[in-house]
This record gives structure tokens, C-alpha cells and sequence, in this order.
């Protein structure tokens, strides 16, 4: 995401689902503060659903106020193999 101009972020929330298979997903954040030249390391999540149990995961991560210009998500669908990445829903607050 690119910003029109430098926002604070200080949380965020977001939702994750998979109700058809069982994987292991990956997210990760990523923002940088001077126009995407460089990234720093946000966090990074992972979440095991199965279609008999967990499907569900939502995720809220406070963050010192940070200025930025851009925030990069990168979700891993499954670390052991193929299968789709699913964020439901993203929220930022500054």
C-alpha cells in the first residue's frame, strides 16, 4: 500500500480464513518511512487452520506510532506446498 502522504499507524487488524483445507499460513508486514526506498520488518504471523478445527484466526498488533509511507504484505498461502492466500479483512488506526 502507498500512502499520498506520511500516515501513523499504531494498530492493526486482520482477519484470515480457510474452511476447505488444512495449511499453514504465513503473514508478513513490512512498512518503510522514506517512500518505499527501504522496509523494515513489521511482524510476522503464522497460522495452522484445518477444516475439522481452527478456521478462523484474527490478528490485532499494536506498534509503537510509526510514520509511513508504505506498508507491504506478504502472505506465504502454505508453507508446505501449494494452496491461496486468504485475508478476509485489513484494518489500520493511527
Amino acid at each position: 500500500m502507498e500512502f499520498d502522504q506520511p500516515v501513523h499507524v499504531t494498530r492493526v487488524i486482520f482477519d484470515a480464513e480457510e474452511r476447505e483445507a488444512e495449511r499453514t499460513q504465513q503473514v508478513t508486514m513490512e512498512f518503510s518511512s522514506d517512500g518505499g526506498k527501504t522496509y523494515r520488518g513489521g511482524f510476522v504471523q503464522e497460522y495452522t487452520f484445518s477444516p475439522n478445527g481452527a478456521t478462523y484466526q484474527r490478528e490485532e498488533l499494536s506498534f509503537n506510532p510509526r510514520t509511513v509511507t508504505h506498508l507491504r504484505f506478504i502472505v506465504t498461502p502454505n508453507k508446505g506446498g501449494a494452496g491461496r492466500a486468504s485475508l478476509t479483512s485489513l484494518r489500520l488506526f493511527g
